[in-house]
């Protein structure tokens, strides 16, 4: 399969579950600073917990895209953890539209990450490495 009729079935369903999945773990992250730490001290506690977040988010779409089946794995947990943490998060009173829109975009991520097209994409990239390999080789 070329670029361009890959691109055309795939990136859709890729592209949701990538900004669904970074908004659901960048806003829980707001809830969770808001809510949980909002006595914390923010001075290096803030910067490095961001710093981690990301890398673990980067290293799980980087993974998918390279073609490694465990990136998916790691995209849909973060998910889970961030429904998990803002769930609670309800009886500190958020901001309401930052927290249910948290949870939708989890849920709409995990869904999209089932999607029988995502898996599709995901059998097609692990075989691209495959082939990459070989080649190399």
């Amino acid at each position: 399969m070329t670029l361009k009729p890959f691109l055309k079935r795939y990136f859709g369903v890729f592209i949701g579950a990538y900004f669904s999945s970074i908004i659901a773990v960048s806003w829980t992250f707001a809830l969770v600073w808001s809510t949980y730490c909002r006595n914390c001290q923010k001075d290096g506690a803030f910067a490095s917990s961001l710093f981690l977040t990301l890398a673990v988010f980067m290293l799980g779409h980087g993974a998918v895209v390279r073609g490694r089946t465990w990136g998916a794995w790691l995209v849909a947990g973060m998910c889970l953890v961030s429904l998990v943490i803002a769930l609670p998060a309800y009886g500190y009173r958020p901001n309401l539209f930052i927290y249910t829109s948290s949870l939708l975009a989890a849920l709409i991520a995990l869904l999209l990450l089932n999607s029988d097209r995502y898996r599709e994409m995901r059998v097609l990239l692990a075989q691209y490495r495959e082939q990459r390999r070989k080649a190399k080789h």
